[in-house]
């Protein structure tokens, strides 16, 4: 017995066609890449996560959309440390006097800091 032919247009097999979870899994190695620019990994972070759901909702490369989920929780959860670590150290120089704040980082990070 032969069953007729799917129409032609239909539904593309699970997991194959749609960039969805492609654009999830470029956003999540792009977001750790762009962390140490000036932090904006952390909304390429964010706009993975969105994406990557999305791609899950919608069955569009499952396994890319988790992959960049997880690149993209992992950029944030290194983002959360870095901002941690930078408090730690200068959150001390914050309650300074502005003309001795520039020495007290300078001293914590041990760097020189030219304001002009």
């Amino acid at each position: 017995m032969q069953y007729p032919a799917p129409p032609p247009g239909g539904r593309p097999a699970a997991g194959r066609g749609g960039g969805i979870g492609t654009a999830a899994l470029v956003l999540g190695i792009v977001s750790l890449f762009l962390l140490f620019a000036c932090g904006l990994g952390t909304l390429t972070a964010v706009a993975g996560l969105i994406v990557g759901f999305v791609a899950v909702s919608k069955d569009s490369n499952r396994g890319r959309a988790w992959v960049g989920i997880g690149l993209s929780v992992l950029t944030l959860i290194v983002a959360a440390a870095l901002v941690a670590w930078f408090f730690s150290r200068a959150g001390v120089c914050m309650d300074l006097p502005p003309d001795l704040q520039e020495r007290c980082l300078e001293e914590r990070f041990g760097v020189r800091i030219d304001v002009p």
